[in-house]
């Protein structure tokens, strides 16, 4: 992750594919991102939505990226490879995939496979500074649907449902031939479609939200998924996470990150975030007898060996050196 804001991705690889002539390609888009361009008020907070169709033998992929909003994913044809940092499927026709604002994914493993996906974005974030998502007023037909679509995608952290009945995937296959016709009504035409399937998928999502009122929004679930990612990827973990960037990956303020972080790991934010990165380095001694204690501290995230062996023995009582010469156990989190 870069120092500062977070940063979506800019879909350089699928660009370079088209470019090279190996994908066909149709979207609407604004920001960074590939396509015909989106008026300034024509559907506020859609980023992007479109399509590609790649025949034959793919040498690109997407790798693990982010983005600013809700991305649905549906797999028309062929198959390829979906993961986030915790989970990986093989993606069949049918197949739907949901990610959250800022969550970590990739397609292709590393390529992709010859397959046709559809795709959109929805920017949540409100421009008022507000932790809480928000989408724009567009999507649903009031205000309280638009509140129980955004409880039902914080509630249910699912990444991948599949379409059994083929409902959407015939939908969608459909229209993309009618998105890239364009004309007079192609704003309400990717209005009813979106909203469509975010229904479409607010209703199988709200099937799997467990009884039980005591996180309403989700919030401290997303907060536990973040930090489980984290101990799943020595990567992700080593990133320069800052509070402010924690809270808002998990869509929250930072005086609520730091109230549920104590609550659910009975610690800070970043006791808990340097905690998972202890864990990985006192791993990485035991498997990697050949790295020194300062490329160990580097890779998993402390700025400095100092610091690293002060916390490592802070929680170990031991320093990283002892530890990897005596015979204990690995570690876990």
């Amino acid at each position: 992750m870069p120092k500062g804001p977070l940063e979506a991705d800019n879909c350089s690889p699928l660009l370079n594919a088209i470019q090279r002539g190996g994908v066909e390609f149709f979207a609407y888009g604004r920001g960074q991102y590939p396509g015909k361009r989106l008026a300034v008020n024509q559907l506020p907070g859609l980023r992007t939505v479109g399509y590609w169709d790649a025949i034959g033998v793919q040498a690109w992929g997407l790798p693990m990226h982010r983005n600013e909003g809700i991305e649905i994913c549906c797999l028309l044809n062929g198959e390829t490879v979906f993961a986030t940092d915790s989970e990986q499927w093989i993606l069949r026709p049918g197949d739907i995939t949901i990610t959250r604002p800022w969550q970590r994914h990739r397609l292709g493993d590393p390529h992709i496979g010859a397959c046709k996906l559809f795709w959109f974005i929805i920017d949540v974030e409100s421009g008022n500074g507000r932790a809480a998502w928000e989408f724009p007023s567009w999507i649903g037909p009031d205000a309280d649907s638009r509140r129980a679509l955004l409880r039902i995608f914080r509630k249910n952290q699912r990444c991948y449902i599949g379409d059994k009945n083929g409902r959407l995937h015939d939908m969608l296959s459909d229209a993309c031939g009618r998105l890239a016709a364009g004309g007079d009504l192609s704003t309400a035409i990717i209005s009813n479609l979106i909203n469509h399937v975010m229904v479409e998928v607010g209703v199988r999502l709200s099937g799997g939200i467990p009884d039980g009122m005591s996180d309403p929004q989700g919030f401290d679930r997303t907060i536990r998924e973040f930090f489980r990612g984290l101990e799943l990827s020595f990567e992700k973990a080593a990133e320069p996470w800052t509070v402010a960037d924690i809270a808002r990956v998990c869509r929250v303020g930072v005086t609520y990150l730091t109230a549920s972080s104590r609550s659910i790991f009975n610690t800070t934010p970043s006791d808990q975030l340097n905690k998972v990165r202890l864990f990985h380095a006192a791993r990485m001694l035991k498997a990697n007898p050949d790295l020194r204690v300062t490329e160990i501290a580097m890779l998993t995230g402390f700025n400095t060996s100092q610091y690293f062996a002060t916390r490592f023995r802070k929680q170990f009582r031991m320093s990283p050196r002892e530890y990897r010469s005596a015979g204990s156990p690995d570690a876990h989190p």
